[in-house]
């Protein structure tokens, strides 16, 4: 009996081994994505009327940053000798149609078939 009582321990142990799996549970993998997306609109910007006043030396070009019209400086600069004006049928300042230099207050009549303006040692011009 004691040969049987070995050999049903044996099968015991044998067969609790094989008996029961231990199985580990699947495992999840979470990751997190970030996706940004950039979305570029163009935009023109609105279009500025052309002015009325021209403060500082340079080309203005006429419809586009001046108005035609009559316009009037108080003469030249302070410390410089002589207002320079020219009515230009291009934006290059020596293409003039007209142009003039005073030192007292001078008055232009810019036409709206001129291309450009051109003004240096002026004080402002101010459309009359």
């Amino acid at each position: 009996m004691q040969r049987n009582a070995a050999a049903f321990a044996s099968v015991v142990v044998v067969l609790a081994g094989c008996g029961g799996s231990s199985q580990t549970p699947a495992s999840t993998v979470t990751s997190t994505v970030q996706i940004t997306r950039t979305v570029t609109a163009t935009a023109t910007p609105p279009a500025t009327a052309p002015k009325t006043i021209m403060e500082t030396d340079g080309m203005y070009r006429v419809g586009i940053d001046i108005e035609p019209g009559t316009y009037r400086s108080g003469g030249k600069s302070e410390d410089t000798a002589d207002c320079f004006w020219a009515r230009l049928n291009s934006l290059n300042e020596n293409d003039a149609i007209a142009n003039g230099m005073s030192a007292g207050p001078q008055e232009v009549t810019v036409k709206a078939s001129d291309r450009a303006f051109y003004t240096h040692h002026c004080q402002a011009w101010r459309k009359v």
